[in-house]
């Protein structure tokens, strides 16, 4: 049965094929490796999710319980300060307890507001002014008015009040002086006028007016910050702008103060509002700096806490494994929607059961696990397989191509040595038949004949020793006889044996040697070989200029020995492949020029063998110059 052999184009055709397969099963198991880690991804995040669930519950859970707590004790407080239990149930340090019965405000730990709630209860006005008063406005008798008032101010139930009409009398006569020392008596009193302002205020306010400086009107200001008087709104807003107008100023009052003074007056009304229409008034609400205000109310007082920003944090205790949870309160829905929800796990738990507006968010700091340790080496395990088995392909590819590349150049070196062989052959035996059968009668072309088979005879000679020595070199069994000989003679013997063989065919051979003699380290023949092939290639790639220049030149530790042509030279792309075993230009092929291919591979392992180097210099169209550089004997080194 005759067995059927694939030819190199085959393979060639099958090589791309298999490389593809091998390439497309390594990306079908890094593309299941990827999958089957995204599973353990997406199996951690569900872990990660259910853990913030269950954080997420308890925390709901410890906040609820905690407002219960803090709204039962507001319920049962009746007076400040409050009982010890409750105080060690307060959220954080800070935290404000008020206590409003009617027409009063208390807070717990003490804090001054810069306006009450309602307005402050009135002293009666005893009716002990008439006669002060005809004095003033029937007799317009303002010495004797003041008189008059004066014995008043001995009585404290009268007392603010005539010091107040005394020092607007002084006022009227142009005393400033007596009515700053009335204002200054008036400013020790506590009582409050008919219209409901501190009497100690309406002289705070006068002195501002009398005085010159900002001392004054400084110390107002001050005052009211401090809550120094329990006035209304209307009158702190009324006396705040006038000192802004008396140091021609536009301050505000402090925005913390302000707005825990309008909390205070918005709970107060509301629960008067309450009251009046008999409804009950409790509740709790956090607050826009994430405050807490939590108040219930009966008829008889508003009770209310005030828990800075933190008590939601203070009052939910998280598990000890909890450290990588991060919370926030979302107040409305569009907090909630622009929350980062694709960006790492969070679960949402609404504050309806607490009784408060708004949504808790819950996620983790720490990234999902994705198997640590284990993840690494699994990619790093699939990453070195997929690089082993493309590295495998590839080189398998390579060593594949360069095989039939191999057999290609062998193929075409047998055909080219059979062709060289086959030319001389041909010529040889014509010509030994016509000198069998006495056809050449000629004795002169007969003797031609003679010279002409001698001259081919050496030609396949050198062919064969070629071949054999190839051989040889291509094994390693090549051995090398090294001694001292003179470069330039060496040169000069090649040449001369070549130049017959060049004058035959029209070309001649110029040298250019140092005159003085340069030693080397060589094998003679093997040296003269490499020169004659170096010869012979000129000549056979010259095909117009039919002149080869030898030149050899000294440098100090070197000598040069270089063949120059003016031939058809050697392509830069093909310039680092001449040298190997079998290749051979393609301008070459192209002209249909004979060769073998291993000419220049063996000059350039005899070079190599006498420890030198060959290079090579060439355009395409300019010729090409090889140079074959050899070191000096020791001795020729230190002469040069």
């Amino acid at each position: 049965m005759r067995q059927r052999t694939l030819s190199p184009l085959s393979v060639r055709r099958a090589l791309p094929l298999f490389l593809a397969v091998v390439v497309g099963l390594a990306i079908w198991q890094v593309w299941l490796t990827w999958r089957l880690m995204e599973q353990d991804r997406n199996l951690a995040a569900q872990h990660s999710r259910e853990r913030l669930e269950q954080i997420a519950d308890l925390a709901v859970a410890q906040l609820i319980g905690a407002l219960g707590e803090w709204d039962l004790s507001l319920r049962e407080l009746i007076s400040l300060p409050p009982p010890a239990a409750l105080k060690a149930k307060l959220p954080l340090n800070g935290t404000l307890i008020l206590l409003a019965p009617h027409q009063s405000v208390t807070t717990y730990p003490g804090k001054s507001l810069l306006f009450v709630p309602g307005p402050p209860a009135a002293d009666p006005l005893p009716n002990v002014f008439e006669a002060a008063e005809k004095l003033e406005f029937r007799d317009e008798n303002y010495a004797r008015a003041i008189e008059a008032l004066g014995a008043l101010t001995g009585q404290p139930a009268a007392r603010p009040e005539a010091l107040l009409r005394v020092a607007r009398l002084e006022r009227r006569l142009s005393r400033p002086k007596a009515a700053l020392a009335a204002y200054e008596r008036m400013s020790l009193e506590t009582a409050v006028s008919p219209d409901g302002v501190p009497y100690a205020l309406l002289a705070a306010g006068a002195r501002c007016e009398l005085t010159p400086g900002a001392e004054a009107t400084e110390s107002l200001r001050t005052a009211l910050i401090a809550g120094r008087w329990p006035i209304q709104r209307e009158t702190f807003e009324y006396y705040w702008a006038e000192a802004n107008r008396l140091q021609h100023k536009a301050d505000d009052p402090p925005k913390k103060a302000l707005e825990f003074s309008s909390l205070i007056a918005s709970l107060f009304d509301e629960w008067q509002r309450a009251v009046q229409t008999a409804s009950s008034y409790n509740g709790r609400e956090a607050q826009a700096d994430a405050s807490l205000v939590l108040w219930h109310a009966t008829p008889e007082r508003l009770t209310a806490l005030f828990a800075p920003a933190g008590w939601l944090g203070a009052s939910m205790k998280l598990p000890a494994n909890a450290g990588d949870i991060r919370w926030r309160l979302l107040r409305n829905a569009s907090a909630a929607s622009g929350s980062k929800a694709g960006a790492e796990p969070h679960v949402l738990r609404s504050l309806a059961d607490a009784q408060l507006a708004g949504k808790l968010e819950f996620s983790s700091a720490a990234p999902v696990s994705d198997g640590g340790l284990t993840r690494v080496l699994w990619l790093a395990g699939v990453a070195l397989m997929l690089l082993l088995v493309l590295a495998g392909t590839y080189a398998m590819y390579r060593g594949v191509s360069r095989e039939l590349q191999v057999a290609q150049l062998q193929s075409d070196f047998v055909s080219a040595v059979s062709h060289e062989f086959r030319s001389p052959l041909t010529s040889l035996r014509g010509i030994a038949e016509l000198l069998v059968s006495d056809r050449i009668a000629d004795e002169a072309r007969r003797r031609q004949s003679y010279v002409f088979l001698e001259r081919e005879t050496g030609r396949l000679q050198r062919l064969v020793e070629d071949l054999l020595d190839f051989g040889r070199m291509e094994s390693g069994r090549k051995q090398y006889r090294l001694e001292s000989h003179d470069v330039f003679g060496v040169v000069q013997a090649a040449v001369a044996e070549f130049r017959e063989e060049a004058l035959a065919t029209g070309f001649q051979v110029e040298m250019n040697l140092d005159a003085k003699p340069a030693n080397i380290e060589a094998d003679e023949e093997a040296l003269r070989r490499a020169i004659r092939n170096l010869l012979e290639n000129a000549v056979k790639y010259s095909p117009v200029c039919r002149t080869v220049w030898v030149e050899g030149r000294v440098n100090r530790r070197q000598v040069a020995i270089s063949v120059r042509d003016c031939g058809m030279g050697i392509d830069p792309q093909e310039q680092g492949q001449i040298f190997q075993k079998f290749v051979r230009g393609t301008a070459a092929k192209k002209a249909g020029i004979k060769g073998t291919g291993i000419g220049l591979s063996m000059v350039r392992q005899i070079v190599e063998a006498c420890g030198g180097d060959i290079r090579i210099e060439s355009s395409p169209g300019a010729g090409s110059t090889f140079t074959v550089v050899l070191p000096l004997t020791v001795s020729e080194e230190t002469r040069a």
